[in-house]
């Protein structure tokens, strides 16, 4: 599972969690746009790691990033 995030080494893999669910994706692209990160989205996951936490029609979910571990 991957996701975009301008805060985060390329490779580190980060638990992200909303509410009672989490999941642990590798971040492998720079992103949300920088106009969205001035707003407050701070990550973006892909299709298959937003499933995990919620319903796709929610669009946006409130989370918590923990770093798993390094790049290597």
């Amino acid at each position: 599972l991957t996701a975009a995030s301008w805060s985060h080494p390329l490779g580190t893999r980060v638990k992200v969690t909303s509410g009672d669910r989490s999941v642990v994706v590798t971040i492998t692209d720079r992103g949300p746009n920088k106009r969205l990160v001035k707003q407050g989205r701070v990550i973006d996951l892909s299709r298959s790691a937003f499933l995990e936490l919620g319903d796709l029609r929610a669009g946006l979910l409130p989370v918590t990033i923990i770093r798993v571990s390094k790049r290597r």
